[in-house]
């Protein structure tokens, strides 16, 4: 659960940046559609439904990426108290892309770089832990995390 949370914690922060120099592909609103983890030992967990279950309010969360690289989210109403958590993380975080390399930076967090692909209307995000040794990661035993965003 304590990997869930994190999970979640990392991802709301790390969506919630600024996009520098967005290819067009990526601008428009998108909905976290998915979102899995696989821990060393290669157990693959759907971290996105165990986010949907303790906080059914994630499925209407949207992230619009602007051309000028910036990003809004908009979180709804209906998550409560976690509506003002969510909005808070989005901070100081600043993003950048070369190639098919995300790279996001923040005061809060160290940077991290992400794999990026587009198909159609989806856009995924691949993070891998051993690349990114400063990231934290609860008993050390995730190996990657994998988040798909789809184009609304």
């Amino acid at each position: 659960m304590k990997s869930i949370l994190f999970s979640l914690l990392l991802v709301l922060s790390l969506n919630n940046t600024v996009l520098a120099q967005l290819p067009s592909s990526a601008t428009g609103t998108w909905k976290r559609t998915g979102m899995t983890s696989v821990d060393n030992d290669g157990t693959i967990s759907d971290d996105h439904a165990a986010i949907l279950k303790a906080m059914p309010c994630s499925k209407n969360i949207m992230y619009t990426f602007n051309a000028d690289g910036s990003i809004l989210t908009g979180v709804p109403d209906e998550c409560g108290a976690m509506k003002k958590t969510i909005e808070s993380m989005n901070g100081d975080g600043k993003c950048s892309m070369s190639g098919n390399k995300l790279t996001v930076t923040s005061s809060k967090l160290p940077p991290a770089v992400y794999d990026v692909q587009f198909k159609g209307n989806t856009m995924i995000w691949y993070f891998d832990y051993t690349k990114n040794p400063k990231t934290l990661n609860p008993g050390g035993k995730t190996k990657s995390l994998t988040l798909v965003y789809t184009k609304i």
